[in-house]
């Protein structure tokens, strides 16, 4: 790729590493559960107190006392020949001998006003009054599940809809995960238009939506974009005030004297990270450390070398203050045509592709990435293959990640 105004341009590969290697997990956060999702547990789940909390009914039936039939009634604790109609997970009354399932007996009503339960023999399923449930039948003891502190799922679990189901069921209603990184979008450019057609020689913003949504999959909390005229008073402005993460800039990010993004962020004594990538498109993005810990990620104003940056630098950065795990494996594919070729011979291609799985293995099939074709591609595309120099030939082998800059693991 082209060097001139870049410090420190790498492999596409060790740009990677950098942006996930840089960052450490976040803190720990309580977190109400229906906004739990999505994230990771940063504590094991526990039960807070016993299950059962109190000696329980294990199916639907009648609690039972001494000898049968029993004589029905709705009461508090049972003496000798008394039952009392209990539910599932119920708690049963005091002196409760055992609980007699519901379809294993028979309840009657007499001329009096007594209701008796009668107990069914078990081989030919009629009523007799000398059947009886062993002691203890049918009953939950307190704490018979689990104690209270007892571990349910352990830390670094996903969060999903059945883990929140859990939670909740147990009596919870927040629990402890690591906090979601919170990501701002600068969108830099006094000419961009925000809505309506490209005119007056003027083009849409076409990444002020698109950001923020992406990081979102990510499992990021992204900000709703803020769009700002690329000077150099209002960019530090805007950088200095922005309580978040990580800051992604749009713009800006060619070496040049109409261009400020560099120089606002020498003056803010950035710890540079990633001042170039040799990638096709998007070889012009960085990655910076900001004196108070938060990240900024530049990204190129094109929408393709922006996507490019997206899968290259932010998925890694906010995997890594996720805590996400490292898939340690990835998909690969063999190309069906010759992938379009990458600018500089040293350069690393990203394609997107689409794939077809048969019994030989995974085949992509690249899509354009040039013009407005390149952004059809990229938004149909299923992967995106890593095409490294040199490669990219019919019939090569190349891995794959997804379109948001994940690893697709090996299929089984």
């Amino acid at each position: 790729m082209s060097t001139y105004g870049l410090q420190g341009v790498l492999p596409w590969v060790q740009a990677r590493h950098v942006a996930r290697t840089s960052a450490h997990i976040l803190p720990a956060a309580p977190a109400r559960l229906d906004e739990a999702v999505g994230s990771l547990l940063a504590r094991d789940l526990v039960t807070v107190m016993d299950d059962p909390p109190v000696d329980s009914a294990a199916m639907d039936g009648f609690a039972v006392c001494g000898e049968g039939p029993w004589r029905l009634d709705t009461l508090d604790a049972l003496t000798p020949g008394w039952a009392a109609a209990v539910d599932r997970r119920m708690p049963i009354p005091r002196h409760t001998d055992a609980v007699l399932a519901r379809d294993a007996s028979v309840v009657e009503e007499h001329s009096d006003g007594r209701v008796t339960v009668t107990a069914l023999d078990p081989l030919n399923g009629l009523p007799d009054e000398s059947v009886r449930p062993a002691l203890g039948d049918g009953i939950l003891r307190e704490a018979s599940i689990s104690a209270a502190g007892h571990s349910l799922l352990p830390l670094d679990t996903p969060v999903t809809p059945a883990v929140v189901s859990l939670a909740a069921a147990r009596g919870l209603d927040a629990i402890e995960i690591v906090r979601p990184p919170v990501v701002g979008t600068l969108v830099l450019g006094s000419t961009l238009l925000d809505h309506g057609l490209p005119r007056d020689g003027r083009v849409r913003d076409a990444l002020g939506d698109a950001v923020p949504a992406f990081v979102g999959e990510l499992g990021a909390r992204g900000n709703p974009a803020v769009r700002a005229p690329d000077t150099l008073e209002l960019l530090t402005a805007e950088i200095d005030d922005a309580n978040v993460d990580v800051l992604i800039t749009t713009g800006s990010t060619a070496p040049g004297a109409d261009n400020h993004l560099r120089g606002v962020l020498r003056d803010l004594n950035a710890r540079w990270l990633v001042d170039g990538v040799s990638v096709t498109p998007g070889s012009q993005m960085l990655l910076v450390r900001l004196v108070d810990g938060r990240f900024l990620v530049g990204l190129p104003g094109d929408p393709q070398a922006a996507l490019a940056g997206l899968v290259t630098l932010v998925a890694p950065l906010v995997q890594a203050l996720r805590g996400d795990p490292v898939v340690d494996r990835r998909r690969s594919a063999v190309l069906m045509e010759d992938a379009p070729p990458a600018d500089y011979a040293d350069d690393t291609a990203l394609v997107p592709v689409r794939l077809e799985t048969s019994p030989a293995g995974t085949q992509a099939s690249p899509l354009p990435n040039a013009g407005v074709d390149g952004q059809v591609g990229w938004a149909r595309a299923q992967a995106v293959a890593i095409v490294p120099p040199g490669a990219g030939f019919r019939g090569d082998v190349v891995e794959l990640m997804d379109p948001y800059g994940r690893d697709l693991p090996a299929l089984p």
